[in-house]
């Protein structure tokens, strides 16, 4: 017998989060049933941002207080790595089971189990067929792996973020969100680190000339980079790893982490059977989240869309996941969305890029050295610069920030350009707390 929903989610990450909160907010008796065949919650809070952060938190205050040797502080901290990790896993252990139970409600019901398609209304999980009028494919990104000779010999993120023991050397191929973060992490715990990156440069997705600071400060740790190299080859070496260049370069490691991206998870879906078209960037949308069959909806990571205007974060899939649980009459509009990268120093970005900015002369482009004002100078933030775009009308429109707190002061002008503030609005309407950054941002703004 085929057991009736009004939705079925395939995946409980933030996607699912955002579309069963929605409902409960509303005092919906729709029905939904969430469907997951890993740990519930999905990849931040299991793999990804949230046990990241965890570590970051520990990495952070140990490399301030390296920085700041011989200007006040005698000792520097260091990090028991093994430690730190038993703390993060027992932290982090009860979360599936909550966030399971999260779900659980008069009129949510959730299934661990692998869905597949068996028709554009109806999958099959666990042997038995659940149909629904709504169904959202919601199940994220997974690790790609290159097809490499020794691609076995690799590890993911995944595999990082579990590690007991630290390896003496690690290297990792790919030089984006997850493998700068990484990295910061694993040199902060003592490892030798090596970053290889076949584009010339780290970071694509942020303004060279910020991603170019945060680079020469963590070669300044003693991380080693290696760009315009394209990985070949992971061959084992008795008790250690070789890895190949097709360019020549040969690089001597204990630890291989392949960092080259995440592929749409969709292997398991049968989404033939549904005729629910896709690609290699992943599911296929129209602007209500509604794919090339009605009735059966994407959100998240698992979309093909545009990373200028809606990023694979957790907060943009929750932000659908709430849209498809509306009545979906107009399409859906993504509000301004900031994003960062929490190396050390962090990188942060929200609206026109500086490069977008500097090709064009309806925009003004406005910097500011951070480093001189006391609180950062306070920490040694080294170079630390926030880059303003402004239109032709005065308004914020865009801005870039590299510095230790740059996630942190992004949000800010996330508010600015997401509430349509002046800079007269800002200064009339508000008295921040001195002496930090908002204080500052009077006279940026102006």
């Amino acid at each position: 017998m085929t057991k009736k929903f009004d939705y079925i989610v395939l995946g409980s990450g933030p996607a699912a989060y955002g579309l069963t909160t929605a409902l409960k907010e509303t005092g919906s008796t729709k029905t939904a049933l969430i469907v997951d065949n890993d740990l519930f919650g999905g990849t931040c809070p299991n793999y990804g941002c949230e046990p990241k952060i965890f570590l970051e938190g520990a990495v952070r205050n140990v490399l301030i207080a390296r920085q700041l040797q011989g200007r006040g502080l005698q000792q520097s901290a260091t990090i028991d790595w093994s430690t730190l990790m038993a703390t993060k896993k027992a932290t982090f252990a009860p979360y599936p089971a909550n966030a399971q139970a999260a779900f659980n409600t008069d009129y949510v019901q959730t299934l661990q189990g692998t869905a597949s398609f068996v028709d554009s209304q109806t999958v099959q999980v666990n042997g038995q067929s659940y149909r629904a009028d709504k169904i959202v494919i919601a199940t994220g990104v997974k690790a790609h792996q290159l097809a490499i000779p020794g691609q076995e010999l690799t590890h993911s993120s995944n595999d990082v973020l579990d590690l007991a023991d630290l390896p003496q050397r690690v290297t990792f191929i790919g030089g984006g969100y997850v493998s700068m973060e990484l990295a910061t992490v694993l040199n902060a715990a003592g490892a030798e680190v090596t970053i290889i990156e076949h584009a010339p440069s780290a970071l694509g997705a942020f303004y060279k000339g910020h991603v170019d600071v945060v680079v020469s400060q963590m070669k300044a740790r003693g991380i080693k980079f290696h760009f315009g190299q394209s990985v070949n080859g992971v061959k084992r070496q008795e008790s250690a790893f070789q890895v190949t260049t097709a360019e020549g370069l040969q690089v001597e490691t204990d630890y291989v982490v392949d960092a080259t991206g995440r592929t749409p998870n969709v292997d398991r879906l049968n989404l033939a059977a549904a005729g629910v078209a896709n690609d290699r960037q992943g599911i296929l949308v129209d602007d209500h989240l509604q794919t090339n069959v009605a009735g059966i909806y994407a959100a998240g990571d698992v979309v093909k869309k545009d990373p200028t205007i809606a990023p694979r974060l957790t907060p943009v899939a929750q932000f659908e996941g709430a849209y498809l649980a509306g009545e979906m009459a107009a399409p859906i509009a993504y509000p301004v969305t900031g994003t960062g990268s929490f190396t050390f120093p962090q990188i942060a970005q929200v609206g026109v890029s500086v490069d977008a900015a500097v090709q064009d002369d309806q925009y003004r482009v406005k910097k500011l050295a951070l480093q001189p004002d006391f609180a950062y100078a306070g920490t040694n933030d080294q170079n630390a610069e926030l880059i303003g775009i402004f239109d032709r009308d005065g308004r914020l429109v865009g801005a870039s920030e590299v510095s230790q707190t740059a996630t942190d002061d992004m949000n800010h002008l996330v508010s600015v350009i997401g509430l349509g503030l002046t800079a007269k609005d800002f200064q009339e309407r508000q008295i921040m707390i001195f002496p930090t950054l908002a204080t500052k941002l009077k006279e940026f703004l102006a």
